[in-house]
């Protein structure tokens, strides 16, 4: 069983560009062992405010590749400076 989002379901890490966007959440399972999600979304303009969709244009693509590379690394990163106990 899993927990799936962490205390103050704040994203530990955010990586943007033009409207791309990949968040990397940081969760524990019950048994304290660390893991990593990413969610990713892109934000539009609509009238006086923005949304953001999950959705993606075929010229989306080439950022949302940049963005989910970063997250990977930086997850890879993360689970290099863990400790070998978890």
């Amino acid at each position: 069983m899993t927990k799936e989002s962490n205390e103050n379901n704040q994203p530990v890490k955010k990586f943007r560009l033009r409207g791309i966007s990949a968040s990397v959440f940081e969760n524990k399972t019950e048994k304290g062992q660390t893991f990593f999600k990413v969610t990713v979304s892109r934000s539009y303009k609509d009238g006086k405010g923005f949304k953001s969709t999950n959705t993606f244009s075929r010229d989306d693509l080439p950022m949302l590749s940049e963005v989910t590379t970063a997250a990977w690394r930086e997850i890879l990163k993360r689970e290099s400076e863990q400790p070998a106990s978890e």
